[in-house]
Order: C-alpha cells, then structure tokens, then sequence
C-alpha cells in the first residue's frame, strides 16, 4: 500500500481554502478535491503490512515517551515547484515543533523499511497538480489549530485518487 503521515485539515478550512482557490484561479491546472487537502509531514511509500506495523508500533511507543504538542499554522503564501507542475499554499513561517515532528516521523517510517524521504520539509497543501506556470494571486491568510497527525493510505479509484486514513495519533493541546 501507498502510504504518507499528514496533518488532516479540519472540514471548516479545507472548504476555505477550497473557496479561496476557486475565486482565485482559473484553469490552471487539474485541482486536487477539497477531501484530499492535508499536509504531509512523512511520504512513506509502498510499505506492505509488516513495516506499516512496525512504523505503528515505533510511533505508539515514540509518543508514549515524549510530550509532542499540535501547534498553529497559518497558510499566508503560495508556492511553484515547475517540475512536477505543483501549486500549492503553505505558510510562510511554522513552529519548529512541526519541523520536529516531520523529522521524527521521518526517521521512524525508514527504520521501519521505508525508503528514506530525503526531500527538505516544506509543509504545504497541493492546490493543483499539472500546472504549467505559477499564476499570479493575492495570498490569504487562513490559519488553523492541528492537534493530531495521521496515516494516510493512497487509493487509487475510479473517480481519481483519494486518502484513507488508517491510525491517528493525538498530540498534546497546542500552547495559545
């Protein structure tokens, strides 16, 4: 199976950002379902049902020992990566906990038999897939509160692509 941990957004901001974009843009490129919106923190892969145990299990145990807090972004930019044609919204700064945790989740899913994630961590959401050029915006501000992370598998459908999430994990209340 197809798998990454992600932030979920909550229901209330991904039909936000999903009003936002569509005000904004027009036929840039194929947009990504408001149900599919997250930030992913560890691309994983293929992992079969024994290592996804194991990255469980590690992350079960990882949690039971620290005191890892959610935290507060706010998505205030927008960015273009040309070569895999993405546009996405991100924030412009995020709380060094969030970086923290992507680097663990990272380490405990290539411990547990995924192939090691060695691109820089930049939390995003993916607006539009297949874009050709960055269009020209007004960035937003929408900000949210994240108190736990998740499992996501990849499934393909026959209406597209979309995230099942397999375990949560909850984290300790962000500090206001």
């Amino acid at each position: 199976m197809r798998t990454f941990m992600g932030l979920e957004l909550p229901g209330e901001i991904a039909i936000q950002i999903a009003d936002w974009r569509d005000l904004q843009f027009g036929p840039v490129g194929r947009p990504v379902p408001p149900a599919n919106f997250h930030i992913t923190l560890a691309f994983i892969g293929d992992l079969s049902s024994g290592p996804a145990e194991r990255l469980c299990l590690a992350t079960d145990e990882w949690l039971a020992g620290s005191r890892h807090s959610g935290g507060k972004i706010t998505l205030d930019c927008t960015g273009y990566w040309p070569k895999p044609g993405i546009y996405w919204l991100g924030p412009r700064e995020w709380p060094e906990s969030l970086s923290q945790l992507a680097g663990k989740l990272r380490h405990l899913a290539t411990a547990s038999g995924a192939r090691r994630d060695r691109n820089a961590f930049r939390p995003h959401v993916t607006l539009f897939r297949n874009c050709i050029t960055a269009p020209a915006v007004t960035d937003p501000a929408i900000g949210f509160k994240y108190t736990h992370f998740t499992l996501f598998e990849s499934r393909q459908g026959k209406t597209g692509i979309s995230y099942q999430p397999l375990q949560h994990w909850e984290l300790f209340p962000p500090e206001d």
